[in-house]
């Protein structure tokens, strides 16, 4: 008896969800200017070619190659970094990927968790320069 009661269950669930899987979609999308990708916030439409870009010419084609494990390392550790310092003394010390690695790459990349991450910041410079993108955004 219970068996059939939680089978009845888990049929109707299955019909609802199936229900509002097939609804219309709810959320309003734009069509990018390049008139292939459409996003919910015509301000992403920009980030599309920049997927493109580094697909192509950072990631070889889309590869899982060490720069895409170095860019994906970068943004680990930007987002990560805090300073324990500040933060003993009730200050803000920071966290939250702001691309202060790439922007004071010069200090950043000289603390030991972040050894070897300067040449993947140097190779995502001329990026952020063609796609006119904060290093944030990135």
């Amino acid at each position: 008896m219970a068996f059939k009661l939680l089978s009845s269950l888990v049929a109707l669930v299955a019909t609802i969800q199936g229900a509002i899987g097939a609804s219309p979609q709810l959320t309003r999308r734009v069509t990018c200017p390049d008139g292939v990708n459409t996003a919910s916030n015509e301000a992403c439409c920009q980030l599309f070619a920049i997927r493109d870009d580094l697909q192509k010419n950072l990631f070889d084609g889309g590869l899982c190659n060490a720069e895409a494990h170095e860019s994906l390392r970068l943004t680990f550790h930007d987002a990560i970094a805090i300073s324990p310092a500040l933060e003993a003394q009730g200050i803000f010390g920071g966290g939250g990927a702001d691309g202060s690695i790439a922007i004071f790459s010069e200090i950043e990349t000289g603390f030991h968790p972040n050894i070897g991450l300067d040449e993947v910041v140097e190779k995502q410079r001329p990026f952020i320069e063609r796609h006119n993108l904060g290093v944030a955004d990135l």
